[in-house]
């Protein structure tokens, strides 16, 4: 088999000049892709946030990104390849000096990368705060560049600080770029945040492309040059970092982390250092280290000390009969600090969690026929330590069982970021199994998933910290589906809970290798979501363009209303015509343009209308020309029904309307019965005091005054019977003028179908306040526990008006219930009427362990 020679110091040049280039060509792409997520992100986080200022800020984040993307996108590659040239040593000294790396900062605020939102942190970390998120993602392809890299320039030995193409030159040029634009430094933490996860992954295509084409010109890597440090040397205290030589033990007392140290490249990428984790302060400050800050050790070695441990773990794993597991102790200071120790628990219940109650081994197992979600289970605690029912979930019913595949994995580890991996797996499982808003089975079946968890922690240790990752999003959309149910009683959960328990159980019966069987799992369980919803979808889709035609239709009959309010004929007409006129006439004419196919310009005619009906009821006129009003009205009264017909008005609503009009037509219909007796048929005109002669009292018929002849714009759309019915409105006529201080509002003439009975269980009074900002945080989407006809429904919010004084939402089996914002404020306040707090189960999980981390470091280094 022959090899080709590698290639000369100009080839190498060349090729090196080429990486250059195509790194910096790469750029604009990858950079247009990365505004494209943060972008979407920051909509998602707008959509979802519940407070005004929130949203506010979200809104202007992705708007001003959007506004320089492609300012940016044609400029990144151009400063790049500027940066690359400068970055780019003239003259390379090959007598290096170590390069340590850096001790892990203690958990304040402004290491929470991607944890925590900082809006304070100040802009000259802000490359660094980057780069802790890129570098996990691009660590094995970036060892391997160095290698190239350093190659192609030279270099005997791999110098990671001579590659111009480093992930810190990007992320400083991103940074520069940036600060050009003026924004507040909130608006610049929130574009970090949303970009380094999506730029890790674009720098990983970029830097394999770079790799592919250094190989293809036949550059063979440098070596590392390594000083190993083996475990057992003590030192007393810390050494300055740094200078020829510098090495720590791993494990060592005076160590801030109980590390090696090792000259020439991060350790993060060659696993040469050993790591002993049988010290739990120590791996308390590389879990921190690991949580907060991306893991710049996650690439050591474990020492020999640890597999020890690890296989006496295992050994009392394997010993333990099911019923009653041998505890595994936990250190004294952990104990005596009440935190939970690196199993977190002994297998008989005690823990070094005071709060825990503590359960006689006997009395561990439940009872697997016990009815989910009674009131002693609703609040049973749920954590990796609980049994589950083996009926449901198998093997991994059992706590041991998961206990061992824990433990045995350890074993496997290889790696520092492995063991650190699972640690935040085992945390967040319980985490989440402890979320109040979550039902208990739907926190059990988190529970079973951890031996599936553990194994993609395995190939995968950092997959938490990325919110599209296919096992955290698996976890976060069962949750949130979840959320349609507020019992496991209630229609349609067990159907839900069988397809969770199908898809849990297959993924703990595979091996993990990457991150697709979680894909795939959630593909599958949110076609059967999809189908399931298909019809409710159609279902509250007619109910939504309902709602927003009723009130299309009443915008468009406010601002007829309002054009014929200035007509110069209302001179004289009642008050009552012109209420009619401005009220149901109006929804008759903008009903007739919505529905009209034809585009004309009067629909039905009944615009036309307005100027016969308004001469009409003038009988200072019509008594004049008599015949031209009796040849009008039955024409006009046809089509006034027809109009109120077509619009689904109930007949009552305009019963005083069309009264009046009888009293006003009167005295020309009487003239004509005297004329026909008289055989007046010749002459049109008639004497007025015949006509006159037993008329109707119309003393109560007044002209309309100036406030009447203004338009009003109604408070909520105007619906029909039906329409009323079908969004889950009861009709309540009027039944008289309200008297002062009467609850009731003149301007709702529906009633939400609710009933407040005795037996509704109202949650503490809220204040007028809290309740109407209550209101205004629910958003389409939103869920919300309703009180309805003596119990409570889990309903969503599918539509509000544009105006915030309608909204309807939907329970299960599309049943509407539809109120005004006054009723809503009112059935807040009385507790009958809970939003449901949905955000991120994941994102809380993982905020409650960087709370709990940060204080714990904080102590350790004052101690």
């Amino acid at each position: 088999m022959s090899h080709n020679p590698p290639p000369g110091p100009a080839a190498r040049a060349s090729v090196f000049e080429r990486c250059l280039q195509e790194a910096a060509d790469a750029a604009q792409p990858a950079l247009a892709h990365c505004i494209a997520h943060a972008v979407a992100g920051l909509q998602l986080a707008e959509n979802q946030s519940m407070k005004a200022a929130e949203r506010d800020e979200f809104g202007l984040a992705w708007r001003q990104l959007l506004s320089h993307k492609d300012g940016w996108c044609a400029r990144y590659p151009v400063d790049l390849l500027q940066a690359f040239s400068s970055a780019r040593p003239s003259a390379p000294d090959l007598r290096l000096s170590p390069r340590p790396l850096s001790a892990p900062r203690s958990g304040t605020g402004t290491d929470l990368f991607s944890l925590v939102d900082n809006a304070q942190v100040e802009e000259g970390i802000e490359s660094s705060r980057l780069l802790q998120q890129v570098l996990p993602a691009v660590s094995q392809a970036l060892a391997e560049l160095d290698a190239l890299m350093s190659s192609a320039q030279g270099l005997a030995n791999v110098s990671p600080e001579f590659n111009p193409v480093r992930p810190q030159v990007y992320a400083d040029i991103l940074r520069e770029m940036m600060a050009t634009a003026t924004v507040d430094p909130a608006i610049h933490t929130l574009w970090i945040k949303h970009m380094a996860e999506p730029m890790g992954r674009e720098l990983k295509r970029v830097y394999e492309k770079l790799i592919n084409l250094l190989e293809l010109a036949q550059v063979r890597a440098a070596s590392y040059r390594v000083l190993p440090t083996p475990a057992s040397v003590r030192v007393s205290s810390p050494a300055p970092l740094g200078g020829a030589g510098a090495t720590k033990a791993a494990g060592a007392p005076g160590s801030p982390v109980g590390i090696g140290y090792v000259s020439d490249e991060p350790l993060a990428r060659v696993p040469s250092q050993y790591a002993d984790l049988s010290n739990y302060a120590v791996k308390d400050a590389l879990f921190q280290d690991f949580l907060v800050g991306g893991g710049n050790q996650a690439g050591h070695g474990l020492a020999p000390s640890y597999y020890a441990t690890i296989e006496e773990e295992l050994r009392a794993l394997k010993a333990t009969p099911d019923s009653a597991p041998a505890p595994l102790q936990a250190p004294p200071q952990a104990r005596h600090a009440g935190r939970v120790s690196d199993e977190g628990h002994d297998y008989q219940g005690t823990r070094s969690d005071p709060t825990r109650p503590l359960l006689p081994a006997g009395e561990a197992e439940l009872d697997e026929d016990a009815a989910f979600d009674t009131p002693e289970s609703a609040s049973r605690i749920i954590d990796v330590l609980s049994q589950l029912s083996s009926q449901v979930w198998g093997v991994y019913g059992r706590a041991r069982e998961r206990a061992l595949v824990r433990t045995q994995l350890k074993k496997q580890a290889t790696h520092v970021g492995q063991v650190l991996g699972m640690e935040v797996v085992r945390k967040l499982v319980n985490q989440v199994a402890q979320d109040p808003r979550l039902l208990v089975p739907v926190r059990e079946a988190i529970v079973a998933l951890e031996p599936s968890l553990l194994r993609l922690a395995m190939v995968d240790s950092r997959f938490f910290s990325e919110e599209n990752h296919p096992g955290r999003r698996l976890m976060e959309r069962v949750a949130q589906r979840s959320f349609k149910y507020n019992s496991d009683s209630s229609p349609g959960f067990q159907a839900f809970f069988s397809s969770v328990t199908e898809a849990f159980n297959a993924l703990n019966a595979l091996e993990i290798a990457d991150a697709r069987p979680f894909g795939d799992a959630l593909g599958d369980l949110q076609a059967i979501w999809d189908a399931q919803d298909r019809e409710e979808k159609a279902q509250r889709s007619n109910m939504r363009q309902t709602m927003q035609l009723a009130e299309e239709r009443q915008s468009q009959a406010d601002q007829i209303a309002f054009d014929m309010s200035m007509r110069a004929d209302l001179d004289h007409v009642p008050g009552v015509v012109l209420d009619f006129l401005f009220g149901p006439w109006a929804l008759v004419m903008a009903h007739a343009r919505l529905t009209d196919t034809r585009r004309q310009i009067d629909p039905g005619g009944y615009g036309s209308l307005v100027s016969d009906l308004l001469w009409s009821v003038k009988p200072q006129v019509t008594l004049k020309r008599p015949a031209q009003l009796i040849e009008m009205i039955p024409r006009m009264l046809a089509k006034l029904h027809e109009g109120l017909a077509s619009l689904g008005q109930d007949p009552r609503e305009t019963e005083a309307f069309f009264n009046t009009m009888e009293k006003l037509h009167r005295p020309v219909l009487k003239l004509r019965r005297v004329r026909s007796r008289r055989d007046a048929v010749e002459s049109e005109a008639a004497p007025l005091d015949v006509a006159l002669a037993d008329a109707p009292d119309m003393s109560d018929i007044l002209p309309a005054t100036p406030e009447q002849r203004k338009a009003r714009a109604a408070g909520q759309p105007w619906l029909a019977p039906q329409e009323l019915d079908d969004a889950g409105f009861e009709e309540t006529l009027p039944s008289g003028p309200a008297e002062l201080g009467d609850d009731s509002d003149p301007e709702i003439s529906v009633l939400p179908v609710m009933e407040d009975d005795a037996d509704s269980e109202p949650g503490p009074e809220t204040d007028a306040v809290s309740a109407e900002q209550l209101l205004g945080g629910l958003r389409e989407g939103s869920w919300v526990d309703l009180h309805s006809k003596r119990r409570w429904l889990r309903a969503q919010l599918i539509w509000a008006s544009t105006r915030g004084t309608l909204f309807m939402f939907v329970s299960h089996g599309g049943q509407p219930h539809s109120m005004t914002k006054r009723s809503c404020e009112k059935l807040i306040r009385q507790g009958l009427l809970r939003p449901v707090q949905t955000h991120g189960v994941v994102a809380q999980a993982l905020d409650q362990l960087v709370k709990e981390a940060t204080p714990v470091e904080a102590g350790d280094s004052s101690s």
